[in-house]
């Protein structure tokens, strides 16, 4: 008998709790920022992704900055993130959209990473689509770099990924 009689106060319950829920459920989470605003969101994007902050850079591309922006040294948040090797934070940041064919100062990302010696982003920049053979105004390429700090595993990894020798 005492199933009987919880029955109905559950019934009850959510009949008196479920328009509240749904209520929560359809409210729109977005967010629309000012132009000012997302020009800011974008630099502090590209701060995040220097410091290897993960977490703020979800939260700021979830706001709507632009995962491409570039700093006022032309830098863009996948190639801070990259330098300074953080692997998990490039690896949002592709996710995102970001373009990893990017250059500063007439070097590539992937010059740039290839120069740090860091071969797991080297190799993730890759297999995202960056351009082994990307050359410089003067016509040196990662290979060139990789060659340069002799690091043998980058050359080899670059050449297997196409680098015309």
């Amino acid at each position: 008998m005492a199933k009987e009689i919880g029955a109905p106060r559950l019934l009850l319950l959510l009949i008196l709790v479920f328009p509240l829920l749904s209520g929560c459920a359809s409210k729109d989470p977005t967010v629309t920022l000012s132009p000012e605003a997302l020009a800011e969101a974008d630099a502090l994007l590209v701060s995040a992704a220097a410091k290897g902050e993960k977490r703020r850079v979800e939260l700021l591309l979830s706001a709507g900055a632009n995962v491409n922006a570039t700093d006022a040294e032309g830098y863009t948040p996948v190639m801070r993130a990259a330098e300074n090797g953080h692997l998990s934070v490039v690896r949002t940041l592709l996710a995102a959209g970001a373009n990893v064919n990017v250059s500063q100062a007439g070097e590539s990302v992937l010059m740039k990473v290839v120069a740090s010696g860091n071969l797991l982003t080297a190799e993730m920049l890759l297999s995202a689509g960056a351009d082994v053979n990307y050359q410089t105004g003067s016509g040196r390429t990662a290979l060139d770099v990789a060659r340069a700090i002799n690091h043998r595993d980058l050359e080899m990894l670059l050449v297997q990924a196409g680098a015309r020798l």
